[in-house]
């Protein structure tokens, strides 16, 4: 009979996710587990056939860990602008975790695409504001939102390095720039939109104001 596993499948994973949180996916071996449950690297086989299973549950509870972060975004407005900050945020909080989420080598797609694919729930009422918002095509507002997230992760990049240099104030003022910017080049491109209001757009656009939270929850969600 195989040898009965000391510790469970929950405790190695809990482990070997709070190492990721210290020191990166990467710090993830059997020798460095095993230390982290003051035991060998042998328990570890025992329950898992390989490292990389144990890092694909490590990603699942890291996916988690960003869902939860990103909880409640909706019962914001605009909602994608407290997306756009938590973005920032959770790298400037989390940082291990957001490389393994979203720079790991097993990344093969744009940011937009990962992103549709691993949190749909988020995706889909995100570009529904968006094009309620600014009376967008479904491809324009995912567009939108496709370049905010590139721009977000660029922020993102820097908030890994320099958490401090980056206030909420400060990303909300870029978001807003880059993301009026987007909206008013489509509508002068598609010619619905006159450039004498583009420039009232600019000057009155949301730039610098914060996301409030709304009063009454959205169904979005739930």
């Amino acid at each position: 009979m195989p040898p009965k596993p000391k510790y469970t499948k929950e405790e190695i994973v809990n482990a070997a996710y709070e190492l990721t949180r210290e020191k990166g996916i990467d710090a993830v071996v059997a020798r460095e587990v095993g230390k982290r449950l003051n035991t060998s690297s042998s328990p570890i086989f025992t329950v898992w056939n390989s490292m990389e299973e144990l890092k694909e549950e490590v990603w699942k509870l890291a996916k988690q860990k960003y869902q939860e972060y990103m909880k409640g975004i909706f019962d914001y407005t605009p909602a994608f602008k407290e997306f756009g900050m938590r973005w920032v945020g959770f790298a400037a909080e989390e940082p291990n975790l957001y490389r393994l989420l979203f720079l790991s080598r097993r990344d093969t797609h744009n940011p937009f695409t990962r992103f549709r694919q691993d949190f749909e729930n988020i995706i889909i009422p995100l570009v529904a504001e968006i094009r309620k918002t600014f009376e967008l095509s479904r491809e324009d507002a995912e567009d939108l939102l496709n370049q905010m997230i590139i721009f977000a992760n660029g922020i993102a990049a820097f908030a890994i390095t320099d958490a401090d240099s980056f206030s909420r104030e400060a990303v909300s003022n870029s978001l807003s720039q880059v993301c009026m910017g987007i909206v008013i080049a489509d509508k002068l491109r598609d010619g619905t939109l006159e450039m004498s209001v583009a420039k009232e757009m600019v000057d009155s656009c949301i730039r610098g104001v914060m996301p409030e939270k709304k009063r009454n929850r959205n169904s979005f969600d739930k």
